[in-house]
C-alpha cells in the first residue's frame, strides 16, 4: 500500500489552511481597553472622545454596558441622532433587560418629533453607511436609523461586495422603510453554432463511453494552494488590524476607528474563505477526483490537534 505524492502533498496542504484558521472569539482585552478609555474622556468632558471608545469597546466584545455607555456619551455629546440609532440597537439587542429598555425609551422619545427614523431592510446582510459615512452598526438584515430631517443618500454594501443606493427625503417625526437589494450581475451570452439533429445525443454517447471519469488531479492542488493563499492572506490581514487598533489606542479619530472595522471585517471574510476553501477541496480530493486507474482508493479521517487529518491511500 503506497499512497502518491501529490495526494499526499494536497492532504498536508489542506491540514495547513485549516489548521491555520483561529476560531472566532471577541477580543476582552481590546474591549476593557477600549471601555476604560472612555471612561477617562467622558470624566475630562470629552465626551465624542468617550463614545467612540464605548462603541469601540462594544464592537470588540458585546456588551449591555458598553452599548449604553455609548448611547450616553452620545447625548452628552449633543449627537441625538447617533444615540438614538444606537438605542434601536439596544432594545433588539437586549430587550430583557430593564435598565437598557428605559434608557433606550428615552433617548428615542427625545429624537421621535426632531429626527426622521428609518427602517432600513437588506435583501441580505449588509452595512449601511448615509451620506457617504460609515454607520458602523454590525451588519445585518434589518436595522433602524435616526436623520436630521432633509435629502439623505443611503448606501448599502453586502457580504459579497455589492452595492445598493437609494436616496430618500426625510420629514422630522416621520418614519421611513427602505428596502435595499444588490443589482443583479449581468448574465453572459454565449453564441455556440447550431448543431445538426441527433448530434448532441452522439456527442452524449461518445462521452460517456471515452472519457474517464473525474476531474483531474490539478483541481484539488489548485484548491490547496488557493486555500493556503487564502489563510496566509488573513494572517497577513490580523496582523495589519492589530496594528490599526494600537494606532486607534494611540490617536482614536473616528476614521482611525472605521478604518480598524474594515480590516476586521476584511480578516474575518479571509479566514472564513480559507476553511470553506479548504473543506471544499477536500471533498473533491477524496470522492471526485481522478488520481489514476486501478482499484478503488482507501481513505482515513484521523482527528487532529489542528482539526482533522485526511488519509487517502491506492495501490499502483
Amino acid at each position: 500500500m503506497a499512497i502518491s505524492m501529490p495526494l499526499r502533498t494536497t492532504v498536508l496542504l489542506i491540514s495547513a489552511a485549516i489548521a491555520a484558521a483561529p476560531a472566532a472569539h471577541a477580543d476582552v482585552s481590546a474591549a476593557a481597553r477600549a471601555f476604560s478609555d472612555g471612561q477617562t474622556a467622558q470624566l475630562e468632558g470629552d465626551y465624542d472622545h468617550a463614545a467612540q471608545s464605548f462603541e469601540l469597546a462594544y464592537s470588540n466584545a458585546p456588551s449591555k454596558e458598553a452599548l449604553r455607555s455609548a448611547i450616553r456619551a452620545r447625548q452628552l455629546a449633543g449627537q441625538l441622532a447617533r444615540a438614538a440609532t444606537l438605542a434601536e440597537l439596544l432594545l433588539v439587542k437586549y430587550a430583557d433587560d430593564p435598565p437598557s429598555t428605559r434608557l433606550a425609551g428615552d433617548v428615542i422619545a427625545e429624537a421621535r418629533p426632531k429626527l426622521g427614523r428609518i427602517s432600513v431592510s437588506c435583501a441580505s446582510r449588509c452595512a449601511l453607511a448615509i451620506g457617504g459615512r460609515a454607520m458602523s452598526l454590525p451588519p445585518a438584515e434589518a436595522q433602524v436609523v435616526y436623520v436630521a430631517a432633509g435629502r439623505h443618500t443611503l448606501e448599502a454594501t453586502f457580504d459579497d461586495a455589492r452595492i445598493a443606493t437609494r436616496e430618500i427625503a426625510v420629514v422630522a417625526g416621520a418614519d421611513n422603510e427602505v428596502r435595499l437589494v444588490p443589482a443583479a450581475p449581468a448574465a453572459a451570452v454565449e453564441s455556440a453554432p447550431i448543431a445538426p439533429p441527433g448530434a448532441d445525443a452522439a456527442v452524449k454517447r461518445e462521452r460517456t463511453d471515452t472519457a474517464p471519469r473525474g476531474l483531474p488531479r490539478v483541481v484539488p492542488l489548485v484548491g490547496a494552494a488557493v486555500a493556503v493563499g487564502l489563510a496566509g492572506a488573513g494572517v497577513w490581514s490580523g496582523l495589519d488590524t492589530n496594528k490599526a487598533h494600537d494606532a486607534y489606542v494611540k490617536d482614536p479619530t473616528h476614521e482611525a476607528f472605521t478604518a480598524g472595522e474594515s480590516k476586521q471585517l476584511r480578516t474575518n471574510i479571509l479566514f472564513g474563505s480559507a476553511i470553506a476553501v479548504g473543506a471544499a477541496t477536500a471533498v473533491v480530493a477524496i470522492w471526485w477526483t481522478r488520481w489514476s486507474g486501478g482499484e478503488a482508493p482507501a481513505v482515513a479521517l484521523t482527528p487532529s490537534s489542528g482539526g482533522a487529518l485526511v488519509s487517502y491511500g491506492r495501490r499502483f
